[in-house]
């Protein structure tokens, strides 16, 4: 990322400073206490010990995942029939798609470069049991031209929700994850199984489905990191990605058995290679943390960006959402360049421990479902911070240390889009050309009040964006978006 200079309200119109009142719901006297504050650490406080599935990976894609594929096989291929021959429509590449109605509620008031809605074909974007959550892009994997193995790619992480009166198990498992990945170029898309060797060994001979929120995700040249959010982050090797032999609509199998493999119906796989863990779990990563006390021990890693400003090292930006609870803390890894002598591209070790680069509590804050730094030409570290307000519109924040403006809060109708808005990524060049663009997403539905579950999502502010709707069927408030990330509008929020 180019250096970005620190962009500062000049003016506050009397208008709109009812927009201006604290995040959090403060008193006016904590507009004088800064936004975030660096934390200092002690021992290995929220390090982490890296458990290596490299070798078991190696092992299954030399040995039983034989039919490799590459990231354009997955983005262009378009099945028509499953693995049995029989037509299978859902199998097909899915294209992003115009929003319109209520789904334009989950776009940034703001001028958008990209405002992408899920296709209805298969209901990805009113699905009741399936949730976008983590975004990253090659944009950020390749700062050169902003393409990996020569593909403009978004990828983008679902968790998979039983509802009440379901059974989770199988392929309908809770926190069941998934990986999508968008050609930027046609807006097509697939959907890929996340996969995990079902040991470390060398001679690993079988994978198991990743479970998780998948919160938060990066894409850094081969690499792509998910968040687990009480254990840590994992790794997958889009080098490592494989056609399975049986898939398909009726396929509800994963693994290996009889020779076969397989990916809850999914045609593809991506392999576990990495998997970095704290020492323990917190003790809660619930909306108000332990009743109101986070563990000063433990991170709950609730979403995940990239850091490539201010010099070396890169930095791998993790941070926390607590619903009902200012302070999260935001955590910054050392993490390698790919022309790395040791951890090319993963995150950077000593003493068998994760080196940690730095520490903030986001003092003033809460809600916090995705965020991101950059170091400004000034050397001024800057903050950004995506806050969810359920489906009522959300908060889009810019700050800085030193920064001690109260901020726009849920009550007073936030200043960016319904839906949640969840990650926040940055996508600086486009082959040669210099876009600049801070990429989001935003995960929610409105229920119909014909659906049996109706009440247990009924809105009940007159700003949420699902009040009112009375549709038959579901409606969607998900969406892809990108602005720019110099853009006065959106830098001057907060």
């Amino acid at each position: 990322m180019a250096p970005i200079r620190r962009f500062r309200r000049l003016a506050v119109v009397v208008a709109v400073a009812a927009l201006f009142a604290g995040l959090t719901g403060q008193p006016a006297t904590a507009a004088d206490t800064p936004t975030v504050t660096q934390l200092t650490l002690s021992g290995d406080q929220f390090k982490m010990t890296d458990t290596s599935y490299a070798a078991a990976t190696n092992n299954l894609y030399t040995n039983y995942l034989t039919d490799h594929a590459s990231l354009t096989d997955v983005i262009t291929t378009n099945y028509t029939t499953n693995s049995s021959g029989a037509t299978d429509s859902w199998l097909n590449l899915r294209s992003m798609r115009a929003c319109s109605g209520n789904e334009t509620e989950a776009l940034p008031p703001v001028t958008t470069k990209v405002a992408w809605c899920w296709s209805s074909a298969h209901a990805d974007d009113t699905t009741q049991h399936w949730y976008p959550q983590g975004l990253s892009t090659t944009g950020t994997a390749d700062g050169g031209d902003g393409a990996i193995q020569g593909e403009h790619v978004a990828a983008v992480s679902w968790h998979y929700e039983t509802l009440s009166g379901e059974t989770s198990s199988g392929c309908k498992t809770d926190n069941l994850l998934k990986l999508t990945f968008i050609d930027r170029d046609t807006g097509k898309y697939r959907h890929v199984l996340l996969a995990e060797p079902t040991s470390t060994s060398s001679s690993a001979s079988n994978f198991k489905f990743v479970t998780g929120h998948g919160g938060g995700i990066v894409w850094y040249a081969n690499y792509i990191y998910v968040t687990d959010t009480a254990h840590g982050i994992r790794v997958f090797d889009i080098n490592k990605l494989a056609k399975v032999d049986d898939y398909g609509s009726g396929v509800d199998t994963y693994g290996i058995t009889g020779g076969r493999s397989s990916a809850c119906g999914y045609p593809y796989v991506l392999p576990e290679v990495h998997y970095y863990q704290q020492s323990g779990t917190p003790t809660a990563c619930d909306s108000d943390a332990n009743a109101g006390t986070l563990d000063p021990d433990h991170l709950c890693y609730s979403w995940l960006s990239l850091d490539k400003t201010g010099g070396s090292p890169y930095k791998l930006v993790t941070g926390e959402w607590y619903g009902g609870v200012d302070g999260g803390r935001v955590v910054r890894y050392q993490l390698n360049p790919t022309s790395s002598s040791t951890y090319p591209g993963l995150l950077n070790m000593s003493g068998g421990k994760t080196v940690i680069q730095d520490a903030y509590a986001a003092s003033r804050y809460r809600g916090l479902q995705g965020g991101m730094t950059w170091t400004d030409d000034q050397g001024v570290l800057n903050f950004a911070f995506h806050k969810g307000c359920g489906t009522q519109p959300g908060v889009y924040s810019h700050t800085w240390i030193g920064d001690t403006r109260a901020g726009t809060t849920c009550a007073a109708g936030g200043n960016w889009a319904a839906g949640p808005p969840q990650a926040l990524s940055y996508w600086p060049k486009l082959d040669t050309t210099q876009v600049d663009e801070l990429w989001g997403l935003t995960e929610g539905i409105c229920w119909s009040p014909s659906d049996p579950r109706y009440d247990e999502h009924t809105p009940t502010s007159t700003l949420d964006a699902c009040y009112g709707y009375n549709g038959s069927t579901t409606s969607s408030l998900r969406t892809v978006f990108a602005v720019g990330f110099t853009d006065p509008a959106v830098q001057d929020l907060h």
